[in-house]
């Protein structure tokens, strides 16, 4: 996933620094890993990059990708070490995951990750299942070809409950991208809630950053509810987004993680998904 990887490398050491001052910096784990209701693990481990006056090529970040890290998940008194393998459809291509253990709805699953002398920690739960009405797409009113994508829901008031979109987009693709503006709490829901699912920041892209969907684009649209910590995560991380057209140098709003002596998220999610193909 090109948005979020290096996006959290990179921002976990953009704070207020100039050439005249940069501060010591030691490398800390930097983990993108989820688990979803009925599906395996999967886990992204890179280092963060400390910020200098040198230029980095982004061709060099992928020596940033830990290959060799102790991955483990536990939940309850079961556990399971993850194998590391090259994964087409992720960026980078390089994931921790097993088939060893499935999530399941109302669990507790704690990620433990080890690398050299760096050990971090998390702690997430899968909630229930969205209520999910449906899916569909809409042409803009602006424009002659894109298509926005939409998502009708309902939340159960006697919860109380976090929901986050996703977007995925290209055939290949496997991993999703936080939804632009897409972290909701269900305290400004009604008991029926239309949104769009916007086109999530590619960090990397070459494109001009379009929150909705080109003619012929393969997409995935994914409503997911999450628990409260990786709500906040999600909410803090797209606002950063959102506020500038060059996210490595967004204000510096704290991004609020779960993960202990590290950065990034383990979001535990029970997702609702539908696929489309855009029409030309």
């Amino acid at each position: 996933m090109k948005n979020i990887v290096f996006a959290l490398i990179l921002l976990s050491f953009l704070i207020a620094c100039d050439a005249d001052y940069l501060p010591d910096q030691k490398p800390h784990l930097v983990v993108e890993g989820w688990i979803e209701d009925g599906d395996f693990p999967v886990v992204i481990v890179t280092q963060s990059i400390p910020m200098s006056e040198d230029y980095t090529s982004s061709d060099s970040l992928g020596n940033y990708i830990v290959r060799w890290a102790t991955v483990t998940v536990y939940c309850g008194e079961d556990s399971v070490i993850l194998t590391g393998k090259y994964a087409n459809g992720y960026f980078p291509p390089y994931i921790y995951t097993t088939s060893w253990m499935r999530g399941e709805a109302g669990k507790t699953y704690l990620l433990k990750v080890e690398y050299k002398d760096m050990k971090v920690s998390a702690v997430t739960t899968i909630p229930g299942k969205p209520d999910v009405k449906r899916f569909f797409l809409e042409k803009c009113t602006d424009s002659d070809s894109l298509y926005q994508a939409k998502v009708v829901f309902a939340d159960n008031k006697d919860e109380k409950n976090y929901y986050q979109l996703f977007t995925r987009v290209g055939a290949n693709n496997r991993q999703y991208l936080a939804s632009y503006l897409g972290s909701m709490d269900d305290a400004i829901l009604g008991d029926t809630t239309e949104v769009a699912a916007y086109r999530g920041h590619e960090v990397l892209s070459m494109l001009d950053y379009t929150p909705y969907f080109r003619p012929n684009d393969t997409i995935s649209v994914k409503l997911s509810q999450i628990d409260e910590v990786s709500y906040h995560f999600w909410d803090d991380y797209t606002k950063n987004l959102s506020l500038s057209k060059n996210p490595f140098l967004a204000p510096q709003r704290s991004i609020r993680s779960n993960i202990v002596n590290g950065s990034g998220y383990w979001c535990g999610m029970n997702s609702v998904k539908e696929y489309f193909v855009v029409p030309n």
